[in-house]
């Protein structure tokens, strides 16, 4: 064939593409949602949303292993979402399989329980970094046990995906498992025999307004703080850019003149708050949270309040709020909400005080009002001098006590005792207390674990406090001093501990003597 008839049938072909891309819409690949990847774990005895996107009004048609398919159209903005019926726990991998033009296939799935574990930098912890580190990572052979590791993705607007992926649970991969949720998982694991998966979406130096999506910050009106200390941020960012960038000049200059001298470079400068940044309220919620709604799950682990201890007063309805406000998004209404109360520290960061740590304490206490609550208590646990302390299979391990007793029903005791009444008589005030399992225990300093107010309102140490039958502790009151209050462990760093026969501390508190 001569060149120039090659060159005219070329020329014809090329036309003839270019009308048909006119003629027909491109259409874009059927695809499923961030936390449906190879080896996820789905939530077991409830029905499972599964979404996605592809072109406008397509059919896709959804299939679980062997079950019957779920069908769907997308709608206008080509999202669609099926809901699976709800299957019980089963450890033998099936397909998930999403079909429309195309054709995607999500293998090595399980049936389990599914928890989502959030908060900042102590659930963000990896196992890796724990005291216990060596000997966890050397025995997590637990493949049941899925961690889905949501990146960091703090966004001033609302986003439908996040980088993210499953992983199996080996020696392997464990170290890179958010700390508490490994632990809380493995004991969860072991009561349970079904298989696990934790949703980690977690980051340091974050406030649990961060973690809030826009309607639940509008909900109600003392939240205007919150938007009123943004608009200021915002209104002093470019000339807080604007210096991060002559900043990051010097810097480059400074790092090149460093290396060329054998030295160490300068630490690079810290990107000021602003837009996209962890503290701005909603950011997270809408990086972090939003894409893996509406997901199946059993419920929630928290480890948050440093942030926002700072500013104490607040807490409470913003933790409240979120609670709610989550339950709601994620269509559980009454799921369990379990944290960790904050932990021993002296050190404080330095905006926060004594006071505020120990405040913050009562403060997400007050928040176990709220039904299918639960707090682990890691007084004992704490670093004097850290602020992420590396003692964290304890604080899995309480978390794991309270999902078995409160939410599968186990025999296990899942609280530190808790005090019933205090009463004064004698030269003495007698402490009653449930939840002492099979008798009362002092830990640590006993000498520095209770304290006693007169009428002056003044504390004073109690230097021997005396364990009784029946639950009870005594705590001798000096000569001439009437009681009027009585507190326990109420101090930052509180360096000694009421416990149970389980290990189990009780909880900080202050209250009056009758």
């Amino acid at each position: 064939m001569r060149l120039s008839h090659v060159l005219h049938s070329m020329r014809w072909f090329v036309l003839l593409a270019l009308l048909l891309g006119m003629s027909s819409p491109a259409w874009a690949a059927v695809r499923l949602g961030t936390p449906f990847q190879d080896h996820a774990v789905l939530q077991r005895d409830r029905a499972v949303p599964v979404w996605g996107w592809a072109d406008p009004g397509e059919r896709v048609r959804v299939t679980l292993g062997k079950s019957a398919p779920v069908e769907a159209t997308a709608d206008a903005a080509g999202r669609w979402r099926v809901d699976l019926p709800a299957r019980s726990a089963s450890a033998q991998p099936v397909e998930l399989v999403a079909e429309g033009r195309n054709r995607v296939v999500v293998r090595d799935v399980l049936v389990g329980e599914v928890w989502l574990c959030s908060g900042q930098s102590n659930m963000e912890f990896r196992l890796r970094s724990a005291a216990t580190a060596r000997e966890d990572i050397a025995a997590a052979d637990f493949p049941q046990i899925r961690h889905l590791k949501v990146g960091r993705n703090p966004r001033t607007t609302r986003q439908d995906e996040v980088p993210a992926a499953w992983a199996v649970c080996s020696s392997a991969t464990a170290g890179e498992f958010t700390a508490v949720g490994y632990h809380f998982a493995r004991e969860l694991w072991q009561a349970l025999r079904v298989p696990i998966g934790l949703i980690n979406a977690s980051h340091g130096n974050s406030p649990v307004e961060g973690w809030m999506s826009a309607e639940a910050l509008a909900s109600e009106p003392e939240f205007q703080a919150v938007a009123d200390r943004w608009a200021e941020v915002l209104a002093k960012y470019p000339a807080a850019l604007a210096r991060h960038e002559a900043d990051l000049q010097r810097w480059e200059a400074d790092s090149v003149a460093a290396r060329a001298a054998g030295k160490k470079a300068p630490a690079k400068p810290a990107r000021p708050v602003g837009p996209n940044h962890q503290q701005e309220p909603s950011a997270l919620f809408n990086g972090m949270i939003a894409p893996v709604l509406p997901y199946a799950v059993r419920g929630f682990l928290w480890y948050q309040a440093e942030g926002n201890a700072r500013r104490v007063a607040e807490y409470e309805k913003l933790f409240t709020t979120l609670i709610a406000h989550w339950r709601r998004d994620f269509g559980v209404p009454e799921a369990p909400f379990l944290w960790v109360q904050l932990p021993g520290l002296e050190k404080m960061p330095p905006t926060t005080t004594h006071d505020d740590w120990v405040t913050m304490r009562a403060v997400q206490t007050s928040a176990l009002r709220l039904p299918h609550t639960g707090q682990a208590i890691t007084i004992d646990v704490g670093d004097r001098a850290d602020i992420h302390p590396t003692r964290k299979r304890e604080v899995g391990e309480r978390l794991a006590r309270l999902a078995r007793q409160r939410v599968y029903g186990e025999a296990v005791e899942d609280s530190g005792p808790v005090l019933r009444h205090a009463v004064a008589s004698s030269g003495a005030v007698e402490l009653e207390f449930a939840h002492a399992g099979g008798g009362l225990q002092l830990g640590g300093d006993a000498a520095a674990t209770f304290e006693i107010a007169g009428e002056d309102g003044q504390f004073v140490v109690v230097a021997a406090p005396e364990i009784l039958a029946g639950a009870r502790v005594r705590l001798p009151v000096p000569a001439g001093l009437r009681p009027t209050a009585v507190r326990y462990a109420w101090r930052a760093f509180p360096t000694g501990w009421l416990l149970n026969t389980d290990g189990l501390p009780a909880a900080p508190f202050s209250c009056p003597i009758p």
